[in-house]
């Protein structure tokens, strides 16, 4: 199976300003935002919408390979940017095991925050397939603080691809992998899938390794699970990609109730010390934590008496013992040497 997610040398197709090309794509410089990404304009009113339809950023194109998004990011003089075309492969790793999922068209790419988890060994991006990226710069700012409704257009894409983020966890979960890989599978094709006659088709080639980096499988796992699905006629492997003919898993009952997490801030404790503590109440609980130390200090004691005795007892045992056995050999000495009658 051809695998497209091989890391291949990162080369750019083309800059924010119109520079040379330097792959075989010619990728354009700049692009109307609202043409291509319509819901990010969703709560503007009808005429700020005709305003700001002529809003223009520039396109960056990137060749197959490793993408330093923060560099790219600040070379394009950006703080985020918009896939309009391609796949990017986001890679990640706590401790041993492997993570990824793919972005694609309408998903965002965006710097790491500042507070970003010490968990991850690892966290880097791939161009899967040739990418066009919207940049948002200076000119989406100017935009946003002329009509600041679209911010929460933008936000909505985040939310959609944070809720995707979070069916893939959920989707972890379940509790066989042929499972897990079917609803994956339906989960990409929400993105790339075609609906046609014979069911939904899936243009996309991934290995079973990278398969089971998304579903949190082993390869052999993700082999056997996939000839199941086949041979039930869940899915059939194409040419192309997949052809997905089974829906993916239901609603089975109703979830069990939980306890609902609480965040432990406002707990109070005897061994707390308050902010102002009244002098009778102080005065009282360092009379009982006095009180508690010389509680620990007897029963201490009384374990150290008690394990001294125990250590004299075994000695005293282990004693007799040897007195014992000395006592049986010198016996069976003296019957060998008693004269014969």
């Amino acid at each position: 199976m051809t695998n497209q997610l091989d890391p291949a040398p990162d080369r750019r197709l083309s800059d924010p300003a119109g520079g040379q090309t330097k792959g075989d794509m010619q990728a354009p410089t700049r692009v109307q935002l609202l043409h291509i990404e319509p819901d990010i304009a969703r709560f503007l009113p009808p005429a700020q919408r005709a305003e700001a339809d002529g809003l223009g950023v520039p396109v960056v194109g990137f060749e197959p390979g490793p993408l330093d998004l923060g560099s790219e990011l600040r070379r394009a003089r950006g703080f985020a940017g918009i896939v309009l075309k391609g796949m990017v492969v986001h890679r990640l790793r706590v401790g041993d095991q492997p993570g990824l999922r793919v972005l694609g068209p309408g998903d965002i790419l965006a710097r790491s925050g500042t507070q970003r988890t010490l968990l991850l060994a690892r966290s880097t991006y791939h161009v899967a397939a040739s990418i066009e990226v919207a940049m948002l710069g200076d000119e989406w700012l100017v935009a946003a603080r002329r009509w600041p409704l679209l911010v929460p257009g933008l936000q909505t894409l985040l939310a959609a691809q944070s809720e995707r983020l979070s069916a893939q966890f959920v989707i972890c979960q379940l509790p066989r992998v042929d499972q897990r890989l079917l609803a994956i599978l339906w989960l990409i094709a929400e993105s790339w899938g075609h609906v046609t006659s014979v069911g939904t088709t899936l243009p996309l080639s991934l290995t079973h390794d990278a398969l089971g980096e998304m579903i949190g499988a082993r390869r052999s796992t993700v082999t056997l699970a996939l000839g199941e699905l086949s041979e039930r006629g869940a899915i059939v492997r194409q040419h192309s990609g997949w052809l997905l003919l089974e829906p993916p898993p239901g609603v089975a009952g109703k979830l069990p109730e939980l306890e609902q997490p609480l965040l432990l801030t406002d707990i109070g404790s005897s061994w707390a010390a308050a902010t102002e503590t009244p002098p009778l109440l102080a005065e009282a609980s360092h009379a009982e934590l006095r009180e508690t130390v010389a509680l620990l200090r007897r029963e201490h004691l009384e374990r150290v008496d008690r394990y001294e005795q125990r250590i004299k007892t075994l000695a005293s045992s282990r004693q007799r013992t040897r007195e014992t056995r000395r006592r049986i050999a010198n016996e069976g000495i003296i019957r060998r040497r008693a004269p014969s009658s």
